[in-house]
């Protein structure tokens, strides 16, 4: 589209406005207005104000929708607009089976909740892993700079000075020559974790990463906490659009945001279809047993849909109770480890300058 100024995607919390407005005028008129309609309404909200430089692409799917020339869901992933391959894929299952009035109210929900508890991660994460960063810094800055000003002219002046002082701050000296002579030590601490940090994701280290992320308990109960969640609220939908199960199962891989759960789904869909029940099939997706279960009781008595659709209130605690863990965790490290290894750098700094006038 050549060089555009001005906002040309929407954030997460504008497409979750977005397809809640499609959900209202779907159920407008007790569902009577058409999925064109529908649509030409949501891209007419969202062409003016704020999202006025949003309008030529607005525009351009709320036209080849109501051309019939393309589908809604090819419309939105030719937008460029931000939608994600989730969100995409959930419209293209429910566009044909005809079940989009269903399908969009649930995957409003779903991504309420998945972008809502990532935020409140966040926010809840970056006040202790702000406080640990200045802590180690600070400390570093105690080490590298602080002792060396204070005590080497003393221990230059005479060496044996050194036994005088106390344990710890012995200690910390003997650490300060160490890092000043291995310099890399330090940049390395500083810079190993930014940098894996921003590369996570070639293809070198991305393998790595993911099994990392999965093998950690902490951030293992994270990530299958988001995306059972996810499931949960997007297997019901689809169920009940008519699709075959196998067809679900393919959907749902294209659902979560993990790779290697993903992975699991087009085995366990590829097993499904050729003859496996579904329920045997999921057991390689490591999920709490009650997605099973619920699955299993689901196929004996032809409502799959309910029994998955019981567990999605659980499962949202669930994922508030695993971001609390993750939170606690980190500030267990932040008070247990950090903050006394900086009271103790704090310690020798005020302590080294009066045994180091005493030595004069």
């Amino acid at each position: 589209m050549g060089i555009e100024i001005g906002r040309t995607k929407l954030s997460n919390n504008e497409r979750v406005d977005f397809f809640k407005t499609l959900s209202g005028w779907l159920s407008a008129g007790h569902g009577r207005t058409s999925v064109a309609e529908a649509v030409a309404n949501t891209c007419d909200a969202f062409s003016h104000d704020e999202y006025a430089t949003m309008k030529p692409r607005m525009d351009i799917i709320k036209r080849e929708v109501q051309g019939g020339q393309i589908q809604f869901f090819e419309a939105l992933r030719m937008s460029q607009l931000g939608f994600r391959p989730q969100e995409i894929s959930i419209i293209e299952a429910a566009e044909k089976s005809s079940q989009l009035r269903q399908a969009v109210p649930a995957l409003v929900r779903a991504m309420e909740i998945q972008y809502n508890g990532r935020r409140e991660m966040v926010m809840k994460l970056a006040g202790p892993l702000f406080i640990g960063v200045m802590l180690i810094l600070m400390s570093l800055g105690v080490l590298l700079f602080m002792l060396p000003l204070v005590v080497e002219p003393v221990i230059e002046r005479n060496a044996k000075a050194l036994q005088k002082f106390p344990f710890i701050l012995r200690w910390y000296w003997y650490a300060s020559v160490w890092l000043r002579a291995n310099p890399w030590v330090p940049v390395v601490v500083v810079l190993a974790p930014l940098v894996l940090f921003l590369l996570r994701n070639t293809t070198l280290l991305r393998p790595y990463y993911l099994r990392f992320l999965l093998g950690w308990s902490v951030s293992r109960k994270l990530i299958l906490g988001f995306n059972s969640v996810i499931v949960v609220y997007f297997m019901p939908a689809l169920v009940r659009s008519g699709l075959p199960t196998y067809r679900v199962l393919q959907y749902l891989a294209d659902c979560v945001s993990n790779p290697t759960l993903s992975n699991a789904f087009r085995v366990a869909a590829q097993e499904h279809e050729n003859g496996i029940r579904m329920s045997q099939a999921l057991e390689i997706i490591p999920f709490r047993a009650s997605f099973i279960n619920a699955v299993a009781a689901g196929e004996s008595t032809g409502a799959i849909a309910d029994r998955v659709q019981d567990l999605q209130d659980p499962y949202s605690i669930e994922l508030e109770r695993n971001i609390k863990t993750v939170v606690g965790t980190l500030k267990f490290i932040v008070m247990a480890i950090l903050l006394p290894f900086f009271i103790v750098s704090t310690y020798t700094a005020l302590v080294g300058p009066i045994f180091a006038l005493m030595e004069y």
